[in-house]
């Protein structure tokens, strides 16, 4: 796996190189300061896997290097790491194409765990964007399945993989039945599980279930 890190910082840029290096030990991992010279070792290389971009607010210009890295490098996960605590920049990114939104506040096993539901597939975004009071990401509203409407999922900040997750846990379905439904695997569903009781502050998922009826329905 080729990974490649784009960031400024070199202090940060060397940590998080390290702690790759450490999650993936047969990876190849470049780090670059620019999306200039990311477009240069873009040109070198067949292909990437993963990519992560700082970006510290949702300009234009940053917007911009996003779309220069996908059109470089179209196969690969691209993630967005940022200073920004900001829900309104993660919902740019991910318009834009972006797999994640990963915070520089997260711990390294966040970091791990984020990255991993994203080469599974997934689109992940940082639980401090889930913080109530803030705008949350909204997808389309879609039928009532088990007594909770996604699109109030939604709202709760749930990605549209947790809100089938959920759906499945309010059937009572355990994770290997939910994994095997959905094509993972058990590991993918306990992240899934986790980030879901998180978002919705509950302790288990009964509670997450009861509170999904309850405070989420319309």
């Amino acid at each position: 796996m080729r990974i490649l890190i784009v960031d400024e910082q070199p202090l940060f840029r060397e940590a998080l190189g390290n702690l790759l290096e450490r999650f993936y030990p047969s990876a190849s991992v470049f780090e670059v300061s620019s999306v200039e010279e990311a477009a240069g070792v873009l040109n070198q290389y067949v292909q990437f896997d993963l990519i992560i971009l700082e970006i510290f607010s949702p300009s234009q210009q940053g917007l911009v290097s996003l779309a220069v890295l996908q059109e470089k490098s179209p196969n690969a996960r691209l993630v967005v790491m940022s200073g920004a605590d900001d829900s309104g920049a993660a919902r740019a990114v991910i318009e834009h194409g972006a797999r994640g939104y990963i915070t520089k506040l997260a711990g390294g096993s966040d970091v791990r765990n984020a990255l991993h539901l994203i080469l599974a597939g997934e689109i992940y975004i940082s639980p401090s964007m889930l913080a109530e009071g803030k705008p949350q990401i909204v997808t389309p509203s879609v039928p009532v399945v088990a007594g909770v409407a996604v699109d109030t999922l939604a709202v709760a900040g749930l990605t549209p993989r947790q809100q089938e997750v959920f759906r499945l846990m309010a059937q009572g379905l355990p994770n290997k039945s939910i994994a095997k439904r959905l094509n993972c695997s058990d590991g993918t569903v306990k992240l899934h599980v986790s980030a879901i009781l998180k978002a919705l502050h509950a302790r288990n998922r009964t509670e997450a279930v009861r509170v999904g009826n309850t405070n989420l329905s319309p």
